[in-house]
């Protein structure tokens, strides 16, 4: 593939990569294509040309401008050079790549089927629980959103992809036009608040609709108060001799990458976590240095092998019975590298997590919870 002239005065800015190579030890991907950023970002530079697999490579977590002393930002380089590779196939990417599957997803997931207008608002605020955690547990989302009505009166529900897969194969334009259509209607309905049950849709409605205040639904509940019935309710178990094999499992936080930058959201999990009776462990990446779980930049599906190494890495950096994350992907991602993974919404809102199936869904599976969830009356 040709570099464009848009993508390759990024390249010519990254020159300034001094190949210390802080970014290798998180990265996912870069030595499958080199020995260094430096190496690479030169050989992009001389030969003005690049292997459309590389891009597609990245899972567009940020870890790398994250530790970078020189504010290298690989990530945006492969976005525009995703960009560079839909424009020059005219959209239609290379096979092996697999984007069929996700141009399928997409064009599902605004269909009348599995997607619904604001329903229910009797305020500003909307509920989006974004379709991963529909897909993982239609009753786990409809048990947010009661819980959600009763500490904000009238909050309405948004039942709809947040078009971010679309974004991330590059197709930057085609993503513009579905999410016009999601930013309409918060205008429609004077949407002046959303609270995202999701990491990703917290980030694409955070960078695209500049008027309404985004709120994660971890920031939501640590200022709301986790439910009465789940305050302390694992140390109460421990401290009764009640149920105590619940109690003393222990556990790991994942971080997920897309936030990476927004602390508060990283100290209101562990508030909820401590409310519920917990304590955790934290990973060596965590925070702003957390690592993505594998599924990050639709990786899972354009290079599986890479997604595939880097969840079991990321699934054996622990020392604890369960790792505990805030992001539906992440929790399927770990359990794919071979650890026992829950969400904190199942720790909050079920009565036994020990219940709760380590299996992956099939995808069958998650498209039947969509429906389920798009049909039911919340």
């Amino acid at each position: 593939m040709i570099i464009s002239d848009k993508t390759i005065e990024i390249v010519e800015k990254e020159q300034k990569c001094i190949g210390c190579n802080a970014c290798m030890k998180g990265c996912p991907m870069l030595d499958r294509f080199c020995d260094s950023p430096k190496t690479l970002l030169k050989k992009l530079l001389d030969e003005k040309s690049f292997d459309y697999k590389l891009p597609y490579s990245c899972m567009q977590c940020g870890y790398c401008t994250k530790v970078c002393p020189v504010d290298v930002d690989l990530k945006h380089l492969f976005m525009e050079l995703r960009k560079d590779t839909v424009n020059q196939t005219d959209g239609k990417l290379p096979k092996d790549l697999n984007t069929s599957n996700v141009a399928m997803h997409q064009k599902l997931s605004f269909t009348g089927l599995f997607s619904k207008k604001i329903q229910h608002l009797e305020s500003d605020t909307v509920f989006f629980p974004g379709c991963a955690l529909q897909a993982y547990s239609p009753d786990l989302v409809e048990k947010v959103y009661s819980y959600i009505r009763k500490t904000t009166k009238g909050a309405g529900y948004y039942n709809v992809c947040c078009a971010k897969p679309t974004k991330m194969m590059g197709k930057d334009s085609e993503f513009q036009k579905i999410y016009l259509g999601i930013d309409e209607e918060f205008k429609r309905k004077k949407v002046k608040r959303v609270i995202t049950g999701c990491q990703n849709c917290y980030m694409t409605i955070l960078s695209n609709s500049p008027d309404i205040e985004v709120i994660s639904l971890w920031e939501y509940i640590d200022k709301s108060g986790v439910p009465a019935e789940a305050k302390n309710k694992y140390k109460m178990k421990k401290e009764e001799g009640l149920n105590t094999n619940k109690s003393e499992y222990s556990f790991v936080l994942h971080d997920p990458c897309p936030t990476r930058d927004v602390d508060s959201i990283h100290m209101a999990v562990r508030n909820i976590i401590a409310d519920l009776g917990i304590e955790i462990d934290e990973m060596k990446y965590s925070k702003g240095r957390t690592l993505c779980c594998g599924a990050g930049g639709m990786v899972a599906i354009t290079q599986n092998d890479i997604a595939k190494a880097h969840m079991r890495r990321r699934a054996t950096e622990k020392d604890a019975d369960y790792i505990l994350t805030y992001c539906q992907e992440c929790v399927e991602s770990m359990r794919r590298g071979g650890s026992k993974s829950l969400h904190i919404l199942d720790l909050i809102f079920l009565d036994d997590f020990l219940e709760v199936n380590q299996g992956n869904q099939s995808t069958l599976d998650k498209w039947k919870n969509r429906f389920i969830a798009k049909t039911a009356r919340l």
